[in-house]
């Protein structure tokens, strides 16, 4: 009963309205915003993951002939002035990690989240721990256990300032 009202939320919740938790640790969060990525992020969605200790931000994109879906981190897509890095290089506070996503059948869902789409009742991101662990630089470390974000509800978010 539980995944037909989840498929139902799924359906009806566009991509950029979707909010999710992460199993095991629902104080971690993710969210989808909408962007103006111009030409070259044609998805004109942004991943929030919001950690209590950070929060990270991610372009999805197509990986391709590889038929991997990707996630570029960037900057703070709602900080004043932000635009979208070149898709060849610009800020990537943590790389580019594999994202995955699901239905509420866990059937997977190929090709990378866009705008007006229905959101997905379910998303992986196998390597965000690693990163968050493990990030370039001099960036504070950061962890969250690696679990499936689920979809937990459906709303314009507001902004975090």
């Amino acid at each position: 009963m539980f995944a037909i009202i989840l498929a139902a939320a799924a359906i009806a919740c566009p991509v950029e309205q979707a909010r999710y938790v992460l199993r095991d640790a629902p104080a971690v969060t993710a969210a989808f915003f909408p962007v103006e990525g111009g030409p070259d992020w044609p998805q004109r969605v942004a991943l929030k993951v919001d950690t209590g200790q950070g929060r990270y931000w991610f372009l999805p994109y197509d990986g391709g002939t590889s038929g991997i879906t990707r996630v570029a981190s960037t900057t703070d897509v709602q900080a004043p002035g932000w635009k979208p890095p070149h898709p060849d290089g610009g800020p990537r506070p943590l790389g580019d990690l594999e994202y995955l996503a699901a239905d509420a059948t866990w059937r997977l869902i190929e090709g990378a989240p866009g705008r007006g789409q229905p959101a997905p009742a379910h998303i992986f991101l196998s390597e965000l721990d690693d990163r968050l662990r493990h990030p370039p630089g001099d960036q504070p470390r950061d962890s969250v256990p690696r679990q499936f974000f689920d979809l937990a509800a459906c709303g314009a978010a507001k902004p975090h300032r």
